[in-house]
């Protein structure tokens, strides 16, 4: 099964443990089995192999013996792989002929199960104890009943959750409609005519693309926001036919394997390490030294070989003084540390980087591009979609451009014309709004502000600048409320706002997370936007205009899930744009976003300050922030070190 498809079944059994916990306290010495209605569903849903049902069957018996208060609670261990294998067998020959299958499966399952149960605990009744046969006979009799009432319960159970999860289950389905033909290369990543189509989509994400690309390479992949580079990486690395939904046309070969013939995305991790532009949604575990040690504990090396990798990776990734920490407690540009230190320690012939770059200050992207150098020279292939396409000059040797799904230049990599007009702005006020006195506050690792005290202006766009983990995001979290200081206060137009909630602070302070994808959830871009809009009593507000002043006037029916990492950083802005707060926070406002797309952001956010709105721009790109804030505070250590004036 697939890393997603286990993870539904535990989540599935997790339910029927629950249900027959709560049977326990219903009166009387047997209840209806309602626990096979869970495994019955998670076996409709996934259609796993006759082993892996067994498994299920298995696993799904143990819960109804620890949870239960019948005369032979080991019975189970039976009746329930039989329940499962029999739902298996008759699923698989009714589906594609009714839309009940998952009622008749379930209510043949069920009985199998039950009849089962009966048999065996019948059978040890009457061989372990002295019970007569009209004893044993009247018993069975009597749960005969009880197990045809948990069918019917069963069966509304099943096909009332199996028609909705089905459809869902379905649009994250990849249709691949290409047949192999021949051998897959043995030693390359190889993309040959591929063509992918998100579902519900109505152009494709990749158009026709073919490319080859050798051990030993480093390839800097850019262009626009939405044109197709993190379908392409998800493509190269292979998870695009595993874990997205959409229609794949051509094929994908990865080290002498088509990509869908690899078993699921972990079978994958063999051959591909991959850094996603989301460092949260790759870190699980409690502690630093836990991510980065999983990666080496797969390899079964020696116990001192493990630690002595662990050592180097620490050296080389800056990670040695966080090792203790909870990744959720790190900055943005510390958690993509730990992410990349994470794939490298897997030791994989490719290594894809979506963005992982983007949080890091300019030292760091240097640190980064140095390290895979250093692995290209050691036969590893680097794949790395970046917008600072300069930056990469002197590392990459190969540069592949994206625009509207297409490859448009794939050669050596060149500089990018980056000179835009000066954008135009009105005298700022010297009108206190928003206001940090004297704040300090502790994590349990780190002192992340260190008595900061700051106020901001209206009609003025402030900088906080500085590099990872020197307090700046965590001194915007104070400013709208999230966080509380330990000591000092927050004052908001004069006022302290400790007293006052989260979402009354929010309607004068929006901020934009440094990670789009804590605030994005809704199935399309127009409903994020709604959203807003609802919770400020605008709910008859169209968001066409906040889409078209951020350039997604085209993507209102899309899910963020199909965008870009830019075009999700741009629809973050939109929301906030909607409902019109008079401060806005930007938590790097131009992470992942192109020279041109950067200028369009700065450009709206310019036309905000003119207004007389006050924007706060969390960045680490002192060339950004020179060239676009009336102000820059520089901070570090969580203190600010430097407050002065820009361009």
């Amino acid at each position: 099964m697939k890393s997603r498809d286990i993870a539904l079944v535990g989540i599935l059994l997790a339910a029927g443990a629950i249900a027959r916990y709560i049977s326990l306290f219903v009166p009387g010495a047997i209840v209806a089995n309602l626990t096979i209605a869970f495994y019955c569903l998670a076996i409709i849903l996934v259609v796993p192999k006759f082993k892996e049902a067994l498994g299920i069957g298995v696993v799904a018996g143990i819960i109804c013996a620890v949870f239960s208060h019948s005369i032979f609670p080991l019975g189970n261990l039976i009746s329930e792989p039989v329940g499962a294998v029999v739902c298996l067998a008759v699923y698989k020959l009714v589906k594609d002929h009714t839309r009940l299958a998952p009622a008749i499966s379930t209510a043949i399952a069920t009985p199998a199960s039950g009849f089962t149960f009966i048999i065996v605990t019948c059978f040890v009744m009457f061989f372990t104890t002295e019970t007569t046969v009209a004893t044993v006979a009247a018993f069975a009799i009597a749960l005969i009943p009880i197990v045809m009432s948990a069918m019917i319960v069963n069966v509304i159970i099943a096909q009332i959750i199996a028609m909705p999860a089905t459809s869902v289950m379905q649009k994250t389905k990849t249709v691949i409609e290409t047949t192999h033909t021949e051998a897959a290369p043995s030693d390359s990543v190889a993309l040959d005519k591929l063509t992918f189509t998100y579902q519900a989509a109505d152009t494709p994400a990749l158009d026709n693309v073919s490319l080859k690309i050798n051990p030993g390479e480093f390839v800097v992949i850019n262009g626009p926001s939405g044109a197709g580079k993190t379908t392409l990486a998800r493509a190269i690395s292979g998870v695009l036919v595993h874990a997205y939904g959409g229609t794949v046309v051509g094929n994908i070969s990865l080290y002498g394997k088509y990509a869908d013939e690899y078993k699921d995305v972990t079978d994958l991790s063999s051959k591909v390490g991959m850094v996603f532009d989301d460092a949260d949604a790759q870190l699980i575990f409690t502690t630093v030294e836990e991510e980065i040690l999983t990666g080496l504990e797969t390899r079964d090396l020696p116990e001192d070989e493990v630690r002595k990798k662990l050592d180097e990776i620490y050296k080389i990734t800056c990670t040695g003084h966080i090792t203790d920490r909870a990744p959720h407690n790190l900055s943005g540009g510390q958690k993509q540390r730990v992410a990349m230190a994470a794939a490298l320690s897997r030791e994989t012939p490719l290594l894809v980087l979506d963005e992982a770059t983007s949080e890091l200050d300019k030292n760091a992207r240097r640190q980064v591009y140095n390290l895979l150098k250093g692995m290209t020279a050691k036969g590893h292939t680097i794949v790395l979609i970046e917008h600072m396409i300069d930056e990469t000059i002197g590392y990459a040797t190969r540069m592949i451009t994206m625009n509207d799904g297409k490859i448009v230049y794939d050669g050596v990599p060149k500089p990018e014309n980056t000179n835009y007009p000066a954008l135009e702005k009105t005298a700022p006020t010297h009108e206190v709004v928003l206001e940090a006195a004297h704040v300090t506050h502790k994590f349990p690792e780190v002192l992340a502000l260190d008595d900061v005290s700051v106020s901001f202006y209206k009609g003025e766009i402030a900088a906080i600048l500085g590099e990872n983990g020197s307090g700046k995001t965590t001194l915007v979290k104070h400013l709208n409320g999230l966080l509380r200081p330990d000591t000092g206060s927050v004052l908001l137009k004069g006022e302290d706002i400790s007293s006052r909630s989260i979402p009354e602070i929010a309607k004068h302070v929006g901020l934009v997370f440094q990670n789009p994808d804590t605030m994005l959830f809704e199935n399309t871009c127009e409903k994020e936007i709604q959203f807003g809009l609802k919770n400020i009593g605008k709910s008859d507000a169209s968001p066409a205009v906040s889409l078209a002043a951020v350039g997604l006037a085209g993507k209102a029916k899309m899910n963020p899930r199909h965008l870009s990492r830019g075009e999700r950083q741009k629809l973050a802005l939109a929301c906030v744009l909607a409902t019109g707060q008079e401060i806005v926070i930007m938590d790097e406002p131009t992470t992942g976003l192109d020279p041109k797309e950067s200028y369009e952001i700065m450009r709206v956010l310019t036309g905000m300050r003119n207004e007389g709105k006050t924007i706060l721009m969390v960045t680490h790109d002192p060339v950004l922030a020179g060239k676009y804030a009336d102000r820059i505070i520089e901070m570090e250590t969580g203190k600010i070190t430097a407050i002065r004036g820009g361009e």
